[in-house]
This record gives C-alpha cells, sequence and structure tokens, in this order.
C-alpha cells in the first residue's frame, strides 16, 4: 500500500507527482536506441502534430522491454504500448504544461508493474522542432524518476520535436537524469528498422568504404554499403544454407559475425560448405568458418557460440538481424522468441529432399525449400506461420537423446534409404533469396512488392510462390499478451502488485 499512498498524495496536489528536488543531470558514455513499431510511431506523431497545431503540449506515455548489451553502454528500448490521453484524461493543458489525471496514470503505471515495463514519458515543446529539458522538465523528471523507482518501475523522459528530440534516464543510484552519448528515435518496418530522428546529443559518423565495393556501391549507393558495412549478423548453424549465407554476407561487406553451430566438420561435408578444405575435418564448424573470414579479411570481427542456440540468448539478442539455417524445430523456437522479445528481424532458411515411389524402389527426388520472413511487429512470426512443429520441438529442447535419433536418420523423409541429405546446389538457391531479402532491407533499395514473407521453392516445376503471413492478434508469440517487445525480463518480487492493480 505504500506505494499506492506516495502515488495518491502527489495526485492530491494536481501536479505531475512532482515534490521538491533540485535539478540534476548527469552525462554517460552511453548509446539509446528508442524502437517503435511503424503504426505507435504514426499515431505518436499524429499527436504531436494536432497538438502543436493547437498551441497545446503534447504528452504521451509508452510501456517498453529493453535490452542491454554486453559492454553496457549500448541500450534498446522496444515500444509495446503508447497510451495518448484524450482530453477528458487531462486535468490541465496550455502552450507551456500539461497535467495527466490520476485515473488515467494509475493504469499504465499497473499494466507496467504487471509486465516488468519500463515508461517512457513523451512530451513536446510547443514551437521547437529539435527541443532540449527545460529547467521544470528536469525537476519532474527527477521526482517522477524516485516516485517510479519506489514502484520498481523504470523511468525514462523524452521530450521530442519534428526534427530531433532528448531523452534521459533516471539514475536512482545517482538520483539524477543521465543524458546518453548518442540517441536515436527508429522504427520497425517492414524493410527492417530505420533511423527517424536523431538525438539532440547525436553525432554523426561515417566509415570508410573500400574499392572492393564499388560496383555494389553504384547499386544502392554508398550509405546503403555502410549499413551492411555497420550490421552485426547472427547466423545459426553453418551447414548447408547458413555456410553460403556466410560466404556470401562476408564478400558483400558484412564486418561482423555472431556464429552458432555445435557440429564438426566430416568428410561429407566438404562438397557444400565453402568455408571448408580437407585440413578442416574434425574441426568445430564455428573454428573453420572463422579461419576462412580471417584469410578473407582482416577487418571481420567474430563471435563464436558453440552449443546450442538455446544456450546463446543472451549473445544472439545483440545482433541487427538473425539468419536460422537450422533442422531442428526446437532451435526455431528459441529464434523465433529472441526475434520477438528483442525486434530483431529474423530470416529463416530450410531446404528439404523427398524420395518419391520410394515403394517401387525409384531414387527420383523432390527437392525444395523455402525463406520466411519475421519482422517483430510488421509480419506474422513462424508461430503465426504453422513454421513450428511445437511436438518436435519440445523433443528437440527437452530430449537430447531424440535429437542423437533424429541426426542419424538424415534430413530425408518417407524412406528407408538416406540420400545425400543435403546438395549445394539446393542450399545457394535459398541462400540467395534469404541474402536478397536481407540486402532490400537494410539498403532500403528494393523494388519488389514486400507484402509478402514466405518465399516457398520448387526445383523440379521450377516455381517460386510468395506468400503472405499478416501478424495474428491471437498469436500467443506476438499477439496481444505474448512477449512482443518483452526484452530482458528480470524475475524479482513485485509485493505492491496488488495494490496498485486494484486501486481506483
Amino acid at each position: 500500500m505504500e506505494c499506492q499512498r506516495k502515488y495518491r498524495k502527489m495526485m492530491k496536489s494536481q501536479q505531475k507527482f512532482r515534490v521538491s528536488s533540485s535539478k540534476k543531470q548527469r552525462k554517460i558514455d552511453r548509446n539509446i536506441r528508442v524502437v517503435f513499431p511503424e503504426p505507435l510511431y504514426e499515431a505518436m506523431s499524429g499527436s504531436l502534430i494536432n497538438e502543436e497545431k493547437a498551441s497545446h503540449e503534447c504528452y504521451i506515455l509508452a510501456q517498453c522491454g529493453y535490452k542491454v548489451d554486453e559492454s553496457k553502454k549500448n541500450l534498446t528500448y522496444m515500444v509495446k504500448d503508447l497510451y495518448i490521453p484524450g482530453r477528458e484524461d487531462l486535468l490541465e493543458q496550455s502552450s507551456v504544461t500539461v497535467t495527466p489525471k490520476a485515473d488515467f496514470l494509475e493504469k499504465i503505471f499497473s499494466e507496467a508493474y504487471e509486465n516488468n515495463s519500463t515508461i517512457i514519458e513523451i512530451h513536446s515543446h510547443v514551437d521547437s522542432k529539435s527541443p532540449n529539458f527545460s529547467w521544470v522538465d528536469i525537476d519532474h523528471g527527477i521526482d517522477n524518476g524516485r516516485f517510479l523507482r519506489s514502484c520498481k518501475i523504470k523511468f525514462v523522459m523524452c521530450v521530442i520535436g519534428t526534427e530531433g528530440f532528448s531523452i534521459a534516464e533516471y539514475d536512482s543510484d545517482h538520483d539524477s537524469l543521465d543524458l546518453p552519448k548518442k540517441a536515436v528515435i527508429s522504427i520497425m518496418t517492414r524493410s527492417g528498422i530505420k533511423d527517424v530522428l536523431p538525438g539532440e546529443t547525436s553525432t554523426g559518423s561515417s566509415i570508410e568504404i573500400s574499392p572492393v565495393y564499388d560496383r555494389q556501391v553504384l547499386m544502392w549507393g554508398k550509405e546503403g554499403q555502410e549499413r551492411i558495412c555497420n550490421v552485426c549478423a547472427g547466423i545459426v548453424g553453418l551447414g548447408g544454407t547458413g555456410s553460403v549465407l556466410l560466404q556470401m554476407l562476408a564478400r558483400m561487406g558484412v564486418k561482423k559475425f555472431v556464429l552458432c553451430d555445435d557440429d564438426i566438420i566430416e568428410r561429407s561435408n566438404l562438397n557444400r560448405l565453402p568455408y571448408t578444405f580437407n585440413s578442416d575435418i574434425g574441426k568445430k564448424k564455428i573454428k573453420a568458418a572463422q579461419n576462412y573470414l580471417k584469410k578473407l579479411s582482416k577487418d571481420i570481427d567474430t563471435t563464436l557460440l558453440n552449443g546450442k542456440v538455446q544456450e546463446h540468448k543472451e549473445k544472439l539478442k545483440g545482433c541487427d538481424i538473425l539468419f536460422g539455417c537450422v533442422d531442428s524445430e526446437g532451435a526455431r523456437l528459441i529464434l523465433n522468441e529472441i526475434s520477438l522479445k528483442y525486434f530483431i528481424p529474423y530470416i529463416d532458411t530450410g531446404t528439404e529432399i523427398f524420395c518419391r515411389n520410394a515403394d517401387s524402389g525409384s531414387n527420383s527426388l523432390d527437392m525444395g525449400g523455402q525463406v520466411r520472413v519475421v519482422i517483430p511487429s510488421v509480419t506474422g512470426c513462424l508461430e503465426c506461420m504453422g513454421g513450428i512443429d511445437k511436438g518436435k520441438a519440445e523433443m528437440d529442447l527437452l530430449r537430447p537423446e531424440e535429437m542423437n535419433i533424429r541426426e542419424k536418420t538424415g534430413y530425408v523423409n518417407g524412406t528407408d534409404i538416406t540420400p545425400v541429405p543435403s546438395v549445394i546446389s539446393l542450399n545457394n538457391m535459398i541462400a540467395s533469396m534469404a541474402v536478397q531479402e536481407f540486402v532490400d532491407m537494410v539498403t532500403g533499395n528494393g523494388s519488389r512488392p514486400k507484402e509478402y514473407n514466405y518465399i516457398k521453392y520448387d526445383s523440379v516445376e521450377p516455381v517460386l510462390e510468395r506468400m503472405i503471413f499478416e501478424k495474428d492478434p491471437s498469436c500467443p508469440m506476438c499477439g496481444n499478451g505474448g512477449i512482443l517487445g518483452a526484452g530482458d525480463i528480470k524475475k524479482q518480487s513485485r509485493p505492491r502488485i496488488k495494490n496498485i492493480a486494484g486501486s481506483g
């Protein structure tokens, strides 16, 4: 009841839960990115424009998940919900102030409490295109941060304009508002994450593009090539499609890789893994891949994850894009989860070989594969697509002995014999489609319609089929009440949650 009591006391004064405090700011060595689903960003922008026309300050609250990288210097907030008050939700609103009602705030704080979410308070300054915090903002921000910290809710404050913004995090250890070194607001679109607003403290950066990429620059420009060079690509599975993906991405200019695999190289792998040689037999795939990348370019940085994908979620959440090149339903389930929780675009690849007329002894084959693109908050996820066999996924993740049996039986279904489980021609076809999706996403230079997010390839016809799988609100993964944007969820005791939720 203590948190509720404090809240009521503050709101009785009809202030933005203000008490006396000193202005306090610190500049810290941290970069912040706030990622909005495109519809939520458009709703926020529309509200800002409307209030500006009326010469009113705008006030919005966002509920977010967050992730921090290993250096603790790069933090991303993923906006899950946006709350735009109506006139009936405000006590006052003018060109210099805006004050929401208690009931409006209590509901949002209760949800943030339940979901272990961060609250970002967003407001505007009339006639300011790229605003800074006023002393009043700082005063309020310190007090709001103190109050929400007492309720175990993380608080961030943002003042936004049409051309820029300023952002600060409340630091309870120093009782201060921490200003980042660099900040950016981005939106999640069908073409991936796009930056829309630089922060007031942001500084532009550019990298030198090698002449090696001149022909590519002619196609998607210097800026497009810079984006490719700056991407951190996570590849899970360095077998058939994964090996070709690695080669293509490295030669196109990707400079940072996170490679995950627990397999070793066998002689039968040499016909389809471009990064391997006879001397690599018996080595870990991730190590052979790293050696290949070193020979290709001294500027490529690789992080090696030896093991199953479920063992390395923390490392993979720092990637800008994920490629799933696995035959395990359990691995697909985990990659789908990482993608949704941390707003990371995910490209899933797969190939299959089926024997036809197996009973008559014919060895003729049907071959094909697919590329499935998951853009969190924009497209359907693998669950929406029916792309995960839950029964197999459970066995993959919970019963290692069952996984060993599947590996021994090979990749081909419907036959007692096991032909070559993977062929480089099919792998190249599927990998090329996946890489093209990546290029269009990163450079923003794709001219093809992008509503579809499922490409199916039949190599016998041959024919490509494109399909659309939209986000399903009832999906347990990306739908209402799912894990979309959940970020780093820390388990902790919240004894006062029921008191806040039940307050009136």
